[in-house]
């Protein structure tokens, strides 16, 4: 009997290690960067681009960083056996948004989220040698745009759903549908130092 509990003791211990190395967030990429508030540009649906006279900089790098720090993490996925990234910056800052790419290449990486629950978007493209960054928020909060969600859900919903197996949108889809963000707003700078440039 004291043979069996003893093993059963290893067993557990055993469990809860793995456990905890397999739920264990691993930093992957963490970035300092710094936007030019004067190349900030604004476009809204139906309108094009905001005349640089009607932009509120000021507002802009208060609500969205225009000084920030970049993380992505990395996860093991416990459900699907797989790695999740997910991205911290100053919008998403707690656990951070799952993304949809995380791509390193000799001379980019390339960063895109899902659509979040308030259907914002970020994406990232940055210079691995220079730094130089583009980044991009794409917001989708408007009526306009649930309304088209649910038109094609209901027009596709037996063979095809928008929505991946975890209730994701991505970037990719909504451009295959043509589903234009309500605005989005560019930022170009810079990107440095931390793991992975």
């Amino acid at each position: 009997m004291v043979c069996l509990m003893k093993k059963i003791i290893i067993i557990l211990i055993v469990l809860l290690i793995n456990f905890e190395l397999k739920s264990e967030p691993k930093n992957v990429l963490k970035l300092s960067c710094e936007y030019d508030p004067n190349l900030i540009r604004k476009e809204k649906k139906n309108i094009g681009f905001l005349k640089s006279t009607d932009l509120d900089r000021t507002q802009i790098c208060r609500m969205f960083g225009c000084k920030d720090t970049v993380e992505v993490n990395r996860y093991n996925s416990l459900s699907e056996n797989k790695m999740d990234y997910r991205l911290r910056n100053s919008w998403f800052n707690h656990q951070g948004i799952l993304l949809d790419d995380y791509i390193e290449e000799e001379s980019i990486i390339t960063i895109n989220t899902f659509v979040s629950q308030a259907y914002f978007l970020e994406s990232y493209n940055i210079n691995r040698t220079t730094g130089k960054t583009k980044r991009t928020f794409y917001k989708f909060d408007h009526p306009q745009f649930f309304n088209q969600i649910q038109k094609l859900e209901n027009e596709n919903s037996k063979n095809f759903s928008l929505y991946n197996k975890r209730g994701k949108i991505s970037l990719k889809t909504l451009k295959t549908y043509s589903l234009d963000p309500w605005e989005t707003i560019y930022f170009e700078g810079k990107c440095l130092s931390g793991t992975g440039v």
